[in-house]
């Protein structure tokens, strides 16, 4: 449901061939259009290229390196035109603007501060989800994508009038209004509890992720307006459960490396994962701390004292980190 985070394998097409076979390439294009053009030199330039102390061999390569680059280049450029590879913030922003959905900002900042404190914005993750749920929400609630999408987007529904000012003219307006509470709201789940009845749970992104009774008043509010609504269902909206956890490890190193840098990197590891679960329905799983852990500190092994068992999170519940504690071992072996 979400490319974003479960992308296809990158098609061939926009892969950088390799060194060996560019160098190849480009050496027989060489040839090639010396075989045309200038036939008596084909053997001497062919002889030059297998002698790799030669200069023109080394230009040759050196332009292989520079295309190479260019290639890069181009492919990354074009991964950005599709949104399960996009990373650019402008690209993503202009991918989301296709369904209408914008960039929700979580906190203005301060421009008056010293140094001015910059707003802090959804990330590219979160809009990027909203915008694969958009297509679900195009007329209104009902489905668990359409609610979840615009209890997630607080005021992206328009307001919509319809006038007649006079016999043969009908106006009609979309007045598009800031939602006070609006990027407050970071995940939603919706499900049908009793025949007519729908529970919707919404985590909020400051306080452990529980929302605060102006939150859900408003997206309770906001949530049964006439355009977004349906007749069948008696919406509530309510707070979901946190389940917070800790995560203390044990990481033996080989000689060489910094311990301190270790640890650094990974207790980023484990809050950059804790913030990819914090979400309804979210899972601690041992074997994914497991393998942040030792991927990205280089560790050769690791013992996790906590959690002890899988943290795993219904629709109405969210797991939360607390605690992290690292404790990095050399190993002279």
């Amino acid at each position: 449901m979400f490319p974003h985070q479960n992308p296809l394998p990158k098609p061939e097409i926009i892969k950088t061939p390799s060194f060996d076979n560019l160098f190849q390439t480009i050496k027989n294009n060489v040839l090639d259009y010396l075989n045309t053009n200038s036939p008596d030199d084909v053997e001497a330039v062919a002889e030059t290229f297998e002698n790799q102390a030669e200069l023109m061999t080394k230009l040759t390569e050196a332009f292989t390196v520079i295309l190479q680059s260019h290639f890069r280049q181009m492919n990354a450029q074009a991964l950005q035109m599709f949104g399960m590879y996009a990373t650019d913030d402008d690209m993503v922003d202009l991918i989301a603007s296709q369904l209408g959905v914008e960039r929700q900002i979580l906190d203005e900042g301060d421009p008056n501060a010293f140094p001015p404190v910059p707003p802090k914005v959804e990330s590219n993750e979160a809009l990027l989800t909203r915008y694969y749920l958009a297509a679900y929400a195009l007329a209104t609630t009902g489905t668990r994508s359409g609610y979840r999408f615009n209890a997630m987007t607080l005021g992206g529904r328009p307001k919509v009038t319809v006038e007649s000012p006079t016999q043969s003219k009908v106006v009609v307006t979309y007045e598009f209004e800031p939602h006070e509470m609006a990027g407050q709201t970071k995940d939603a789940q919706a499900r049908r509890v009793a025949p007519g009845e729908v529970d919707c749970f919404i985590l909020a992104h400051a306080n452990k992720g529980v929302p605060a009774e102006a939150l859900i008043a408003a997206t309770q509010q906001y949530m049964q307006r006439d355009d977004i609504a349906q007749e069948t269902d008696l919406l509530k909206v309510k707070a979901p459960t946190i389940k917070t956890w800790s995560c203390e490890a044990v990481l033996y190193i080989r000689t060489g490396p910094d311990a301190d840098m270790v640890k650094v990197a990974a207790e980023k590891a484990v809050r950059d994962y804790a913030e990819q679960q914090h979400r309804l329905g979210g899972s601690i799983e041992l074997s994914m701390l497991y393998s942040v852990l030792l991927k990205t500190t280089g560790a050769h092994r690791g013992d996790i004292l906590q959690p002890t068992q899988p943290l795993r999170c219904q629709f109405n519940e969210a797991p939360y980190l607390e605690s992290v504690q690292i404790t990095v071992n050399t190993e002279n072996l």
